[in-house]
């Protein structure tokens, strides 16, 4: 008998969870066909890469040097290690969106609204 009420209370659940997601697709449309890659978050994305390899190259060194006591040889050395590292992310992640807004213009979406490019 609990199980039956289980049942309902689910099958009641879920028709109203149906009925939400139908609503907030009639009244948000665009949400359906924007992609997640806007251009604000490609470019928070590219910065948070070069910084993100200074910081731990840097980070690598100093523990290093505090290791070994060689301020600031190892400091100097991964620190630029990082920034080529950050660099070669940030180059290959503009490659990455220069291939797909390529991919988007031959199929016809080049320049849509809601591309992200």
């Amino acid at each position: 008998m609990a199980d039956d009420n289980d049942h309902n209370s689910l099958r009641q659940l879920d028709g109203r969870l149906r009925k939400a997601q139908k609503i907030r697709q009639d009244r948000h449309p665009e949400d359906r066909t924007r992609r997640p890659n806007t251009s604000m978050g490609l470019a928070l994305r590219l910065g948070v890469e070069l910084v993100t390899g200074l910081v731990v190259g840097g980070g690598i060194g100093w523990l290093l040097d505090q290791w070994l006591g060689t301020l600031p040889w190892f400091l100097l050395l991964f620190f630029f290690l990082g920034a080529a590292a950050g660099t070669m992310n940030v180059f290959r992640t503009a490659k990455e969106i220069g291939l797909a807004a390529e991919r988007d213009e031959a199929d016809g979406n080049g320049g849509a609204a809601g591309s992200g490019y």
